[in-house]
């Protein structure tokens, strides 16, 4: 089969890395318990250790990846399964990339695809996040949540990059990014979850996900029950946030990755100026996604 890759997406700071922990316990456990080190089972695509063939090839593409336009041009080697070297006939991915197209490149394509799960968190936490994660101020976050063109670097561990610009992945703004993976995505089997229920919801959000793949790949799991009891035990916020604390965690960037982890922060460190221009913005898929909305009217 081709379609090799189920993408794990989202805006920063939606629970990317909270549902890539439970798939983590999910598929590469025995008994479910969540362990950090597992994640590593469900790489960023925004990795550079997948860019080293480019620079086999063409040395100078390699050296201007930072530009969108270049880069766009090896997606989809980037995701071939010689490229990414499978062991599995399927590979998890983490990505914050939008679905979009450069240059008439698709970021990516039906033939690579899989399936979809995609992350989704109320816009008026995510910047609270964003601000504590990047060290930036709100309103620098709230200026990123509404920016089309918000991008972030490729991870660089390995510091390829001697001129020190990563290429960028276009996040773009956060209807944008939602749109773009679940209105315009070609047909395969997409499956949504709210930051949310991850949190206050976890045992029917771990049966959704269980279905989603018995459903439409008749992926069978051993030891189910105990995998469950376990999965909602160990990947508790504060669990991971206390593991973090002990052994460290490599996704953190200016302070403790696991922070807070709680909904409708927002409705008490957000000034109303912020609240209102967020929910003007984006009332109608607020909405749509049955988030409450505060102060903005627009009857």
């Amino acid at each position: 089969m081709n379609k090799q890759i189920f993408w794990i997406t989202s805006f920063p700071k939606s629970g990317n890395t909270l549902i890539r922990s439970l798939l983590a316990s999910l598929f590469f456990t025995n008994d479910g318990i969540v362990d950090l080190n597992l994640l590593q089972n469900i790489p960023y695509m925004e990795d550079t250790s997948n860019l080293e063939f480019i620079r086999k090839i063409n040395a100078e593409d390699y050296n201007n990846l930072h530009n969108p336009k270049i880069l766009s041009n090896y997606w989809e080697k980037i995701q071939s399964k010689q490229n990414l070297n499978l062991k599995e006939d399927f590979i998890f991915m983490k990505s914050h990339h939008a679905l979009v197209k450069i240059l008439n490149n698709d970021f990516t394509n039906k033939e690579n695809t899989r399936g979809v799960i995609y992350v989704i968190r109320d816009p008026r936490d995510v910047v609270l996040s964003m601000s504590n994660h990047y060290n930036i101020t709100v309103d620098e976050s709230i200026d990123k949540l509404l920016d089309e063109n918000f991008c972030l670097g490729w991870q660089d561990t390995d510091n390829l990059f001697e001129n020190k610009k990563k290429p960028l992945s276009l996040v773009s703004s956060w209807d944008k990014h939602f749109l773009s993976w679940n209105k315009y995505i070609f047909n395969c089997p997409k499956l949504l979850i709210k930051f949310e229920d991850l949190v206050y919801d976890k045992k029917n959000t771990i049966k959704k996900i269980i279905n989603f793949f018995d459903k439409n790949y008749n992926f069978k799991f051993s030891n189910l029950n105990k995998k469950i009891e376990n999965m909602i035990h160990y990947s508790d916020f504060n669990h991971l946030k206390k593991t973090e604390q002990k052994y460290g965690f490599d996704e953190a960037v200016n302070s403790n990755f696991f922070n807070k982890g709680t909904k409708d922060q927002w409705l008490n460190k957000l000034s109303n100026e912020q609240i209102y221009l967020i929910e003007k913005t984006y009332h109608h898929l607020l909405k749509k996604l049955n988030y409450k909305i505060t102060l903005y009217n627009n009857n």
